[in-house]
């Protein structure tokens, strides 16, 4: 059975060998993702090197994504380790190392600066609250409000405050460098707020003549606030359920995910939905079953793509993680439960895809087995991966970076073919490397969306119906 959703795996200690990284690829992973909040650069360059060896060898596309830290606030412990805390501790945070045992620092000056009283600071993912009690000289004492420990490098949350804090580290720009170097084929950004945001970064990589597609982390308040305008520049956006689930009430997690999906779907541009999505497999065989439902749940919602992090990058089996995700993800499509969504139509060639999607729908008694698209920017077959068709999509294009960023859309197989110049011909000898690829079965019908020409961009305004 063909999984339509795509499926991200995150790279770590457990899963950075090649026999390991080709038995995920066989799995079911379309993308590979690497955390540079974690390794050193040479350490990400080498295992990207990896991943590009063994996807050649398999002849399988496995486009990689450099997921950069942004503005994140970390704090350090002066001895580099950790303290045990009980509910009603006081600890001390300041900008600097200060003599108690029960302290640490956040070396941005401006969050001692900006907490005050009543505030909570939430420390490592949200497993630990902290509140506000006092503040005197640049030092700020927080009460914990549970058990719990703090680790050195744990990150920061604070809800409703928005600290004015560089968009890029310098351990950013030396990953942009490095993503123009080796062409990673996307860079995601963390803690987007505003849609000039994306766009400095566009600017960052541009400079660089680095062509990687922007992924935008929806992670605060302050993003949803500005996300249709952040939808509209980025290639891609993420649901990054983990730091949103801190910086808007857990309540409204679930329907901020719907709708976040919608709008991306309306404007047609590839939507991811990540963190602790079978998070138990990381030290288990076996999700739960709240941990299965909430992927089958994003499945309905909609998404394009489902994410794993510590569950393949350090978790026990990451090959049994993949494979148990695409069992769920794979059966729930085909429950025809998924989300409709209405379409925004801006030109004649959406309207044209529109009808390509009802004819796929509705034709039950010549059923079709595909839909066959070329395309040069990627724009007609992301529009028709946004209807979540029950058959596959094929993309065929020349330019690589079309079908990197169409390994993100729904049902979409990307396939890279050399095209002849002239007049479009439904006999071309495309269709019948297809077949001979297994795309395609002989005696079955395909949709085709393509231009009068071979070669031209924007001139989709044909569709055919082939029998092979």
């Amino acid at each position: 059975m063909l999984k339509r959703t795509k499926i991200i795996a995150t790279l770590g200690p457990k899963s950075e060998s090649a026999e390991v990284i080709s038995k995920l690829i066989l799995a079911g992973t379309n993308l590979f993702r690497f955390n540079l909040k974690h390794n050193d650069l040479i350490w990400h360059e080498l295992i990207i090197g990896r991943v590009r060896a063994e996807s050649a060898k398999l002849k399988t596309p496995a486009p990689v994504i450099m997921d950069l830290q942004g503005p994140e606030l970390r704090l350090d412990i002066q001895d580099g380790t950790y303290f045990d805390v009980k509910e009603g501790d006081l600890i001390k945070i300041s900008a600097e190392f200060i003599n108690s045992p029960k302290s640490f620092r956040i070396i941005q000056k401006q969050v001692a600066q900006e907490l005050v009283k009543g505030d909570s600071a939430f420390i490592d993912d949200g497993n630990l609250e902290l509140k506000v009690v006092s503040k005197k000289d640049g030092v700020v004492t927080v009460q914990a409000l549970q058990d719990g420990v703090i680790k050195n490098r744990k990150s920061v949350n604070l809800p409703g405050k928005n600290i004015d804090l560089p968009l890029l580290t310098q351990r950013d720009h030396d990953a942009i460098d490095l993503a123009a170097k080796i062409s990673a084929d996307f860079v995601a950004l963390s803690f987007v707020r505003t849609a000039d945001d994306v766009n400095h970064l566009r600017k960052e990589l541009d400079r660089r003549g680095a062509s990687s597609k922007i992924i935008s982390k929806i992670e605060n308040a302050t993003a949803l606030k500005n996300l249709e305008s952040i939808v509209q520049a980025s290639d891609a956006i993420m649901v990054a359920r983990g730091d949103l689930g801190i910086e808007v009430p857990l309540k409204e997690l679930a329907i901020w995910q719907k709708r976040m999906i919608d709008m991306c779907r309306q404007h047609n541009k590839p939507v991811i939905v990540a963190t602790q999505m079978l998070m138990s497999m990381v030290d288990r065989g076996r999700p739960t079953r709240a941990e299965a439902t909430d992927v089958a749940n994003a499945v309905f919602d909609g998404t394009d793509v489902l994410m794993l992090s510590d569950e393949t990058a350090v978790g026990v089996n990451p090959v049994r993680v993949v494979k148990t995700m695409a069992e769920i993800a794979s059966y729930a499509e085909n429950l025809g439960e998924l989300r409709h969504v209405n379409m925004i139509m801006s030109n004649l060639s959406d309207v044209l895809i529109d009808s390509v999607a009802k004819i796929i729908s509705t034709s039950q008694n010549w059923p079709i087995s595909a839909g066959i698209v070329f395309t040069k920017s990627g724009h007609s077959a992301k529009v028709l991966s946004t209807y979540r068709l029950p058959v596959p999509i094929i993309a065929v294009s020349d330019v690589p970076e079309t079908l990197a960023l169409l390994s993100l859309s729904y049902g979409v197989v990307p396939y890279l073919s050399k095209l002849t110049t002239g007049t479009f011909k439904l006999d071309g000898n495309v269709f019948e490397k297809l077949v001979a690829g297994n795309l395609i079965e002989s005696g079955s019908q395909a949709v085709i969306i393509h231009g009068s020409n071979w070669l031209t961009s924007g001139s989709t305004r044909s569709i055919s119906i082939k029998q092979f």
